[in-house]
């Protein structure tokens, strides 16, 4: 077996690890450009999409298709005053930064569960009889 082979071997995931590492204390050092929603605002708007998607799938089911229009619809960039350009933007800045994206995500997740233990603690246990 040829040796320099087995040192490639050996060396590539050691090379692997090492960048992988560098790249994660990059992560925190990264400014956020003006142009881009911070990591609290873009979490907010992701919230609130979810948000938006399942009570538009709940009023989908229940509403006659002619009255399904704007009514029903709930804009979060509207509703949070950004603009598309800066949501693209994030989009894009955020992507190309996965460690933020999911700290992001993260967030959300949080969030969505502790909506979710609120509302079910929130129901009423049958009583038996």
């Amino acid at each position: 077996m040829n040796f320099s082979f087995v040192k490639k071997i050996i060396l590539l995931p050691f090379l692997f690890a090492l960048m992988f590492s560098c790249g994660q204390s990059e992560e925190d050092n990264i400014t956020i450009p003006d142009t881009v929603l911070s990591e609290e605002k873009f979490s907010k708007i992701l919230l609130d999409f979810a948000l938006a998607e399942s009570a538009s799938n709940i009023n989908v089911k229940n509403v006659p298709s002619e009255r399904s229009d704007s009514t029903y619809a709930f804009d979060p960039l509207v509703e949070n005053k950004v603009s598309r350009a800066e949501y693209d933007s994030s989009i894009v800045f955020y992507s190309k930064h996965p460690g933020l994206y999911k700290k992001i995500y993260e967030n959300v997740l949080a969030a969505l569960s502790k909506m979710q233990v609120k509302k079910d603690s929130t129901k009423v246990a049958p009583v038996s009889k």
